[in-house]
């Protein structure tokens, strides 16, 4: 295959075309020139998911841009979101590579961490990621607790200054009280900040973003679909 298509759907609405620019040349980095990114975000819906609520509400544009996606000729759909808003979803309407980043950022925890703790956006936040990732056997063996750094997705975008230095005491209380010797960006407004992280404490940091790209472009090339036996396929009833 001489060019890969790969979409990326943003599950928040109300995101200019600047900052989908800016997050489509920061993904690129993490795949090969062959590879074509498409960045974009559903049209209406919750600014930012931060809920159940906001993940069923969101839910029927990721299906809608999916099955579109595929439509269009495009070859993986990556879900950006740590949440992997209805990822099983679309793997029963798709038969393309779907990818969601808290699946493969978890995988990458499992086979290079010994304890790891995830880092969410605000405490409301903590419940709901907690009664997902206790679904995951690498959780229920490695994880050592899910931190919240206490500032809104939409403050994340705004304000990369402070986003840093929240993210700074969150890396510090991993190290020193948890022990832990990973840390998951458990959002992926959180995009980009690992090198910087790693570097200053020396901790493993997992970026799931990057890693949802990547693993994207190597599921078409190993030809990694859904499996029908799995998941089936979904057909409307009459």
């Amino acid at each position: 295959m001489s060019q890969i298509r790969i979409k990326v759907l943003i599950p928040n609405s109300g995101m200019d075309q600047n900052t989908l620019e800016a997050r489509q040349k920061m993904l690129s980095k993490a795949v090969s020139p062959q590879s074509i990114l498409s960045v974009e975000c559903i049209p209406a819906g919750p600014l930012s998911i931060e809920s159940v609520t906001d993940e069923v509400s969101a839910a029927p544009y990721l299906l809608n841009a999916g099955r579109q996606a595929q439509q269009d000729g495009y070859h993986a759909f990556v879900v950006y979101c740590f949440s992997d808003l209805a990822v099983d979803a679309l793997r029963e309407n798709l038969t393309i590579p779907v990818i969601g980043p808290g699946e493969v950022g978890l995988a990458a925890a499992g086979m290079l961490s010994n304890r790891f703790s995830v880092v969410t956006t605000v405490e409301k936040n903590v419940s709901r990621t907690l009664r997902r990732l206790m679904h995951d056997p690498v959780c229920r063996e490695k994880l050592v607790r899910v931190r919240a750094l206490n500032i809104p997705v939409t403050e994340l975008r705004e304000n990369p200054q402070a986003t840093i230095q929240y993210l700074r005491r969150i890396c510090k209380a991993a190290v020193e009280e948890d022990q832990s010797d990973t840390l998951i960006l458990g959002c992926l407004g959180l995009a980009e900040y690992g090198d910087i992280l790693e570097q200053e404490f020396g901790l493993k940091v997992i970026d799931p973003a990057f890693l949802a790209v990547a693993w994207a472009e190597l599921s078409v090339r190993l030809n990694l679909t859904p499996s029908r036996r799995s998941y089936g396929y979904y057909q409307e009833a009459l």
